[in-house]
């Protein structure tokens, strides 16, 4: 695939294209705007809305090289636009932006566009790409912080909440110098990439998600094996050998590189067998290195071993959200000293399985980032059987039937909440006692009356949050402040 950008003076008088005026765009519209392109910056809000967002456009010089239309995505968005940049919010199987690639124009995403300036202005800085449908800010985090402890020159953007676009256009300004670039991503930003080349990628899982963007699960999965499409035998990619979807990646991978060339070097993560990668054995984490890699990475990997109970996090998924990290981090070069330095402090992340309070005996934990039923599942399994769980919110098409099982095991009751309340009741109500609220303050009160001493009050929503909150992490700040309350 030819590159969309071969030199950077290429992007002066540029007619671009951008679909989407959120954080994302409008950090590809102050990198673009600083290298002299011509801009159009399109969303579905209004005009007005549009112009208070983009005030901080007017330090630019050329801020008046773009025009803006809101209320929609309409065809002359993208007249005379030589590339379209979109967003991560915007399916690619928007009628407009279906016609604009019918017509051969170039569309990719804030990632792509990113990494193709990012190799003109300082192509020795390597990335490192995290995907999955759970764990990746985590990973990423933690991925950062092991580079970090290394002494290496490190950044974190992406998904997380900084844009790559963002970092990019610090480097072009010498604000920032840097050796790794670690970026979190997701299924939507991976959909617009071309040529991205991480040197070091993962997969953590792959559960469904998001079905309410994708028609089937194998354009889910299809979207996420694109962060290892343009990897290379130089390259390193780490999988998930627990999990059904990730292991169906593998033939996926196979068959893309019988017609491209040599598979990059792959290790896998693993609770319940040795594997080559990292593994779980007496409670304990151990790598089991490959032949083939440098001497200095496979000494390192043979040499580590990470107790578990030195982990300050906990949870079963965020044992295997270390597994990998620290893979990425030994192929990165990093000392495993580093890494169990890290692994001992490291807190987590707000609404990641966050302890919030302890209350006459019972534990309330924060997991509002539990937006799938997969990382519901985990986070319970994380418990005795005692939880009281407080779940709902707006539907992602999940299905919750697949809960059943643990639910059985670990859940007293069930709080639900939110447009899918009903569903879940549907689906899990036969098992366990379930309460409906209208309310997170009525949830909280009502966990709280039938909580006992012992029990873990759990918010593990298995939805989005736009039905009832901005975010999920306002969602979590919500919980917090109602238990802090109590």
């Amino acid at each position: 695939m030819q590159k969309i950008i071969n030199e950077l003076s290429e992007l002066e008088n540029k007619k671009v294209a951008i679909i989407g005026a959120g954080k994302s765009g409008l950090a590809v519209a102050k990198l673009l705007l600083s290298l002299g392109a011509t801009l159009t910056i399109n969303d579905k809000k209004s005009e007005e809305e549009i112009l208070k967002d983009i005030e901080q456009l007017k330090q630019f010089e050329c801020f008046e090289r773009f025009k803006i239309i809101g209320g929609g995505h309409p065809p002359e968005a993208f007249e005379d636009a030589e590339v379209v940049v979109v967003s991560p919010g915007v399916p690619l199987s928007t009628p407009s932006i279906v016609s604009a690639i019918y017509k051969g124009i170039p569309v990719i995403g804030e990632i792509e566009l990113s990494w193709q300036i990012l190799n003109l202005v300082n192509p020795e800085v390597k990335t490192v790409g995290i995907t999955g449908s759970n764990g990746k800010s985590t990973t990423s985090t933690l991925v950062y912080e092991f580079l970090r402890k290394d002494g290496k020159r490190v950044c974190l953007a992406g998904n997380i909440g900084y844009p790559m676009a963002d970092a990019v256009l610090k480097i072009l300004n010498k604000q920032l110098d840097i050796e790794y670039l670690v970026l979190e991503l997701s299924s939507f930003q991976l959909e617009g990439i071309k040529n991205f080349k991480p040197e070091l990628a993962t997969i953590l899982n792959i559960t469904r998600d998001h079905m309410d963007r994708y028609c089937q699960m194998k354009e889910y999965i299809e979207a996420k094996a694109k962060i290892f499409q343009n990897q290379t035998g130089d390259d390193y990619l780490v999988l998930n050998m627990d999990d059904k979807n990730t292991v169906a990646v593998i033939e996926y991978l196979r068959n893309v590189y019988l017609k491209k060339g040599k598979l990059p070097q792959i290790f896998y993560f693993s609770r319940f067998q040795r594997v080559y990668g990292a593994y779980l054995k007496d409670n304990e984490v151990r790598f089991n290195p490959r032949e083939e890699i440098p001497q200095s990475i496979f000494s390192e990997m043979e040499n580590t071993v990470l107790p578990v109970s030195t982990f300050k996090i906990k949870g079963v998924h965020n044992i295997e959200n270390i597994m990998a990290a620290a893979l990425l981090a030994l192929c990165a070069g990093c000392r495993g000293e580093s890494i169990k330095e890290v692994v001992k402090e490291f807190p987590g992340l707000p609404h990641r399985m966050e302890f919030v309070r302890e209350i006459n005996g019972v534990v309330y934990v924060n997991d509002s980032k539990g937006t799938n039923v997969d990382a519901v599942a985990k986070s319970l399994e994380s418990f005795p059987d005692n939880v009281i769980l407080i779940a709902g919110g707006r539907d992602k098409d999940g299905d919750f039937s697949q809960l059943r099982e643990i639910v059985k095991k670990k859940v007293k009751a069930l709080v639900l909440i939110g447009e899918a309340k009903q569903k879940i009741a549907d689906a899990l109500g036969d098992l366990v006692p379930y309460y409906f609220e209208n309310d997170m303050k009525s949830a909280v009160l009502k966990a709280k009356e039938i909580a006992s001493e012992g029990d873990v009050v759990l918010l593990s929503p298995g939805c989005a949050s736009f039905d009832m909150f901005r975010n999920f992490e306002h969602r979590g700040e919500v919980f917090k402040d109602i238990v802090n309350s109590l």
